[in-house]
């Protein structure tokens, strides 16, 4: 009789820790954070029992304990409640705003790249403008003046960030235009419009990811800074932005009340800025070598 050693890697004990191992342990919890969060989005009544436009005279500014984890608000109803239930309109506006950017960012961005020299110049003078204009005044003015509601929050912020999607773009389609496979197409006599939608589009990717979770940061708190001035959503809607406004006449009696919100918006920010740090090393293997 030969006796063997037991095989140990094919286990799913052993694969589950060759999977962390190769996915990486940050990596491993952003993925894990955006799911819940998704699920927060999509289900928020797994998350808590209670709900967000609850009222109750009898429970009004308690302080956190095991039945409201983070305590109640001004009306009584459940602070973790509020929270969880707002995620959702929360990822419209971060979510939406980035791809309204990238709606109007990415085909002038590729036009401008690969245009003359007139064309090129009107879409960056646009930019340029827009980017000089300081983004927390302009967010205020155009929502003072066209409201607000999701949508409008949504297009505005969007319209914001439309610079620095196009000037991502238009510096990636002049640097790749002159590539050699990219003349090589142009010789065989692959249409323009082919060689940017199918080819420096897709190689553009990589800066691409790693520019969208900063923004959807951005977008949180610009979110945020609007809602504490008074421009956030109107009731019954919620977001983070207007529970911590809600918060900022109770800091003193209800410390936890302002806590709470402020700590979930630093933290979901603090969250996406470091998913687009890892976005970028993966997609650098100059960055990867460094760090290593």
């Amino acid at each position: 009789m030969t006796l063997t050693e037991p095989r140990t890697s094919g286990t799913p004990l052993s694969r589950t820790f060759a999977v962390i191992a190769a996915v990486g342990p940050a990596r491993l919890s952003l993925i894990v954070v955006g799911v819940i969060a998704l699920f927060m989005a999509v289900w928020p009544s797994l998350f808590s029992p209670y709900s967000p436009s609850a009222i109750d005279a009898s429970s009004i500014l308690l302080s956190p304990s095991f039945a409201h984890p983070l305590g109640t608000d001004e009306a009584g109803a459940d602070v973790w409640a509020r929270l969880v239930y707002s995620t959702q309109l929360e990822l419209v506006i971060a979510a939406g705003s980035v791809l309204v950017a990238l709606v109007i960012g990415l085909p002038t961005g590729l036009i401008a790249g690969n245009a003359g020299r007139f064309v090129d110049g009107a879409f960056t003078s646009v930019a340029s403008a827009t980017l000089a204009f300081p983004l927390v005044l302009f967010a205020i003015l155009m929502v003072a003046s066209f409201g607000t509601t999701s949508l409008s929050l949504t297009v505005i912020i969007g319209f914001l960030f439309f610079p620095r999607v196009f000037l991502l773009m238009r510096a990636q389609t002049r640097s790749l235009k002159e590539r050699e496979f990219v003349t090589a197409l142009r010789v065989g006599g692959v249409r323009p419009t082919q060689i940017l939608g199918l080819h420096v589009l897709p190689n553009s990717a990589g800066p691409l990811l790693t520019l969208i979770p900063t923004l959807m940061a951005e977008a949180i708190l610009i979110e945020a800074g609007l809602s504490y001035l008074g421009l956030g959503v109107d009731l019954p809607a919620s977001t983070w932005g207007t529970i911590l406004e809600a918060s900022k006449n109770y800091y003193v009696t209800s410390p936890w009340y302002a806590i709470s919100a402020g700590l979930v918006i630093t933290f979901v920010a603090a969250v996406l800025m470091f998913a687009g740090e890892l976005i970028a090393e993966s997609a650098n293997p100059m960055r990867r070598r460094r760090r290593s």
